[in-house]
């Protein structure tokens, strides 16, 4: 049988690329590589073409929206000691419209947003609205509530931003410490970073992202703030300073310089307003020196019998002036009562024992010489004799021909009643365990002789009205006429009150100023000042105010069982002080 076989022939269409089959193993893993390189092509050339875009943008787009659109790191927080904040950076609403972009009716849009936002006039938004700009600020720092009516009016070119916003939630609080950074252009457009306060001081570290904590306590700096204000409204004083200082850490717990400043506005305010009374003002503190007079004095050994007298009974002529006593005394006093009556006369004859060279080496320890090393860029210079003749040894004594800031005046009196070790004050909080700077400036034995003559003046002295019940305040008066521009304004007088407590083991100092305060009468909740205009009626009670206040937000309970023995002095006081007839200085 013969089987006819047919033989068909096709024509078999391959295509000109194809993926080898995957007949076996290395074939699979072979078309998997295929694959996934073409992905990857695919994956560059789109990530090609995005970069492509962006740069387009970077040479050829609009200068403001790519200011507008570039990442802000977040600059960080400010805090106090107990981590309250005083600064911080929040997001906040700018309205911003690119005007060749809108699709409405410009002339009704200038219409709506001036009757949204009238800081502009209708003619101001159709200008903007027509100009060939493509980036324009409608309104910076709107609030929630605008940027949603503004939102309503459903133009796409409007943009609702959210950037930085630099807030200070305590507002005027501690205005002058936190001050404010920023930068600015000049007449050439360069930039330069200016400022002031713990803003500027930090700026580096806060604009990379690093929180600052301070030393201070807010509710002891409202206490101060408050206190000094009631005091300038009461006495129709043209300002006033305080600072609370920890005496064994150097740590700034209240810094107030009023009139005060408000952070959140500081454009506002004229460069007179942003001077640091505390750490940039330079005054005469009066007889606040007379103790560090004697704390020389003692060191030194020129006071060892405190039972010596002086003759104070006549003024001492020198140079053509009169160093005269307030309140004369017709008799020879005791070396106590030098210090409690405030007497010139006797305080210059001291130092002119103690003399020139141990005087001057003694103001240098005390970094009189010098400005302060204080956190901040705001550090007013003191002002220092020319020259150190006889006339000027006797009147430094008592705090007249010398100028330093009430922060000077704080670092020294924290030395000379913490034990004799001069600390540097700071406004960083210090570290548990942290070595902390300082240096012996006078003895302990001598620092201990001072805090009973620091005690002395507020029990039997010129201090009376700082006598805070329970608190063993002790310190110092001082009265001195007010200098501008080099010459004394007569009648305008600086009254400082400078102490610290609890004197038996003291812990802090405060300092307190007033400028030019006038003399007041007796009012409901307000003692008068008999006509007096020293520092005895116009800053000590504002001192006895302030401690009694602050003493139990840091921890010092008042105490009337307590106090710092000066029973070997008291039988020195001759006649006693009578609070509300005596006057002395």
């Amino acid at each position: 049988m013969n089987v006819q076989t047919t033989i068909r022939t096709e024509t078999v269409h391959r295509p000109l690329f194809r993926a080898p089959e995957p007949t076996s193993a290395p074939a699979r893993l072979q078309q998997s590589h295929f694959r996934l390189m073409v992905v990857m092509m695919l994956f560059m050339l789109v990530t090609l073409a995005v970069a492509l875009r962006l740069m387009q943008f970077a040479i050829f787009g609009d200068g403001e929206s790519a200011r507008v659109s570039a990442p802000v790191s977040a600059r960080a927080d400010i805090v106090d000691r107990n981590g309250v904040p005083l600064a911080t950076t929040i997001k906040a609403w700018s309205i911003a419209i690119n005007p060749q972009t809108v699709l409405g009716d410009k002339n009704q849009l200038a219409r709506d947003l001036a009757a949204l936002i009238p800081e502009k006039s209708e003619a101001d938004y159709r200008r903007i609205l027509f100009s060939k700009k493509k980036f324009v600020y409608l309104k910076e720092e709107a609030v929630p509530a605008l940027v949603a009516r503004v939102h309503a009016l459903g133009e796409p070119a409007i943009m609702e931003l959210r950037v930085p916003e630099r807030l200070y939630p305590q507002a005027a609080l501690a205005g002058h410490l936190l001050g404010y950074s920023q930068m600015v252009a000049d007449a050439k457009g360069k930039e330069e970073l200016t400022g002031i306060g713990v803003e500027r001081f930090f700026d580096k570290q806060l604009s990379a992202g690093e929180t600052v904590q301070l030393s201070i306590d807010t509710r002891v700096q409202a206490a101060l703030e408050s206190e000094i204000a009631r005091r300038i409204a009461e006495t129709s004083a043209a300002g006033g300073a305080g600072v609370i200082l920890d005496m064994r850490t150097g740590e700034v717990m209240a810094l107030a310089s009023l009139p005060d400043i408000n952070p959140n506005s500081h454009a506002h305010y004229s460069n007179a307003d942003m001077a640091n009374k505390v750490t940039q003002s330079a005054f005469e503190l009066g007889s606040t020196f007379k103790m560090l007079t004697f704390a020389n004095a003692i060191e030194h050994g020129v006071l060892s019998d405190f039972r010596q007298t002086w003759d104070v009974t006549h003024p001492i002529m020198i140079g053509g002036h009169q160093i005269h006593d307030d309140e004369p005394m017709h008799r020879a006093i005791t070396t106590p009562e030098v210090m409690t009556f405030s007497s010139n006369i006797g305080t210059a004859k001291i130092a002119e024992l103690i003399g020139e060279d141990r005087i001057k080496a003694f103001f240098r320890e005390l970094g009189f010489f010098d400005r302060t090393s204080i956190e901040l860029r705001e550090r007013g210079a003191p002002i220092l004799p020319r020259d150190w003749g006889r006339s000027t040894i006797m009147t430094t004594a008592f705090g007249h021909g010398i100028a330093v800031t009430p922060l000077h005046l704080a670092q020294a009196y924290a030395a000379i009643a913490n034990g004799g070790v001069f600390h540097p004050a700071t406004l960083v909080k210090r570290k548990p365990g942290e070595a902390i700077p300082g240096k012996r400036v006078i003895s302990e034995a001598t620092s201990a002789r001072i805090r009973q003559l620091m005690r002395l003046v507020v029990l039997q002295g010129t201090g009376t009205n700082a006598d805070a019940p329970g608190l063993r305040v002790g310190g110092k008066t001082g009265t001195a006429e007010k200098v501008v521009n080099g010459r004394y304004v007569k009648n305008a007088n600086v009254t400082t009150f400078s102490g610290a407590f609890p004197m038996e083991d003291p812990r802090y100092v405060v300092v307190v100023v007033m400028d030019d305060a006038k003399a007041i009468k007796a009012a409901p909740g307000v003692q008068s000042t008999y006509g007096f205009k020293t520092a005895g009626w116009m800053t000590a009670p504002l001192a006895k105010r302030v401690i009694r206040r602050v003493g139990p937000l840091l921890g010092v309970r008042p105490e009337l069982n307590r106090d710092i023995d000066v029973s070997d002095l008291m039988p020195l006081i001759l006649e006693k002080k009578v609070p509300g007839k005596n006057a002395y200085e």
